[in-house]
């Protein structure tokens, strides 16, 4: 069986079959979006593997031939196929598996797929029901359309993430690797089942696209309007617009985030908080259009300042509570780890490896009521699944051992690896079904 199997029809893409031919972040997240709705997935890799296979030593985890938590990320419950798509044979079976599939996802450049093929107008033509995909560093027109890209250039260089997220006069920031390329791969999984909506009324195909620079455009669009009116980027904490959001120093050496962002309505409530009563009637800062007008935003916000560096973090944030202020506590990814809100709603999964042992595992965010927390099950390594895949296409063991050796596929001849299926908290304290297991 192969991992697919195992899930038995999970999910409201259940049926749903996804080929991927994708490296790296982005677009094989998407993928495992579409896997975690229920999609049944099969990866196509080449004979060495997915680039991303080898990053691991680069974030702090060791490489081994079976284990890879940062693969894992974006590639948890897929069948794993090993093709030459330069060999004759090797494409005819990727033919194969394109023949009956619904979406083949791709983010190989335009020239590349063309060589081989596998751009839209060639398979369009010959599946026209496919519904064709493909994740860009950069859109489909003007200059940089045949660039290549990561979310490091596309998304937080040019898409201007780098040089505004961060405290105004220091250096630019570097954000996480791959934090662009799981907000575009959100988008992609969106239009790939638009577009399987679209054909159960249509019966054709489509082709679908998105791309990292437009990702980051439209996530920052609320900056990008700003900037247009007068609100330059990037911006000092010290000076704010709006003196209620933003963050402060308490008394413990601890940061809070505040976000108000009805400052009028809020205004008297929010200086009677921070023991400025007497000003909750000054002209100047009651309300916005006079703020602005008056230029005492950065005196209102030392005035927050001085408040805050009079309690302690467990003081503010009960007053917060008990007001119904947003607040948060600016968290480092260690907070994260330890909180249990993330574990209680499934953002995060505890999964055990062999050689690592116990890891949390960041999970797709989207959930159904009719499917439940989704299955997870590990990735394999490269080809594990070519023979079981090429078998249900009609292969023999003889034919699959001659393309073998004749380079036109990888298959995996190490020793079977458990198909662990890893469940959520709530699963596992027997709070929640387990959908898939019939």
């Amino acid at each position: 069986m192969t991992t697919t199997d195992k899930l038995n029809g999970y999910g409201p893409l259940a049926g749903v079959k996804v080929v991927e031919l994708c490296e790296w972040v982005a677009a094989p997240a998407a993928v495992r979006n579409l896997s975690e709705m229920g999609a049944t997935v099969i990866k196509t890799e080449p004979l060495h593997g997915d680039a991303q296979r080898t990053q691991g030593p680069g974030f702090g985890c060791e490489k081994n031939d079976f284990e890879d938590p940062t693969f894992d990320l974006n590639n948890t419950n897929k069948d794993l196929v090993a093709i030459n798509l330069k060999d004759e044979e090797g494409m005819k079976f990727m033919k194969k598996l394109l023949a009956d599939a619904d979406v083949f996802v791709c983010n190989l450049r335009d020239r590349a797929l063309q060589k081989l093929g596998l751009d839209y107008e060639t398979l369009h033509e010959e599946f026209p029901t496919l519904i064709w995909a493909q994740m860009r560093g950069y859109g489909e027109f003007g200059a940089e359309k045949d660039s290549p890209g990561y979310d490091a250039v596309c998304w937080a260089a040019r898409g201007g993430v780098a040089n505004v997220f961060r405290e105004d006069g220091e250096s630019p920031a570097i954000a996480p690797q791959a934090f662009g390329d799981n907000n575009a791969a959100c988008m992609l999984a969106g239009g790939i089942c638009a577009a399987l909506f679209n054909r159960t009324r249509t019966g054709k195909g489509d082709k679908v696209t998105t791309n990292l620079y437009g990702a980051a455009i439209f996530a920052g669009d609320i900056g990008i309007c700003a900037q247009q009116f007068g609100a330059d980027y990037p911006k000092s904490r010290k000076s704010v617009t709006n003196p209620f959001n933003n963050t402060y120093r308490t008394s413990d050496d601890k940061w809070i985030y505040i976000c108000m962002p009805q400052y009028d309505k809020y205004y008297a409530m929010m200086m009677k908080l921070f023991d400025r009563e007497d000003q909750v009637d000054n002209p100047d800062t009651k309300d916005l259009p006079h703020l602005k007008a008056s230029g005492k935003n950065t005196e209102v916000i030392g005035w927050l300042e001085e408040a805050f560096a009079k309690h302690d973090f467990d003081y503010w944030m009960e007053v917060f509570k008990e007001n119904q202020v947003p607040a948060q506590k600016l968290f480092r990814y260690t907070d994260i780890l330890k909180d249990e809100e993330a574990y209680d709603n499934d953002s995060l999964r505890y999964v055990e490896y062999d050689e690592f042992g116990k890891h949390a595992l960041p999970m797709t965010p989207l959930r159904f009521d009719s499917a439940g927390d989704p299955p997870v099950i590990l990735a394999k390594p490269v080809g594990y699944h070519t023979k079981e895949v090429m078998k249900k296409y009609g292969y023999t063991d003889a034919e699959i051992a001659e393309i073998e050796d004749r380079g036109g596929v990888g298959i995996y001849h190490g020793e079977p690896i458990p198909d662990t299926i890893f469940k959520s908290k709530r699963q596992l304290a027997g709070e929640a079904p387990c959908t898939w297991e019939k």
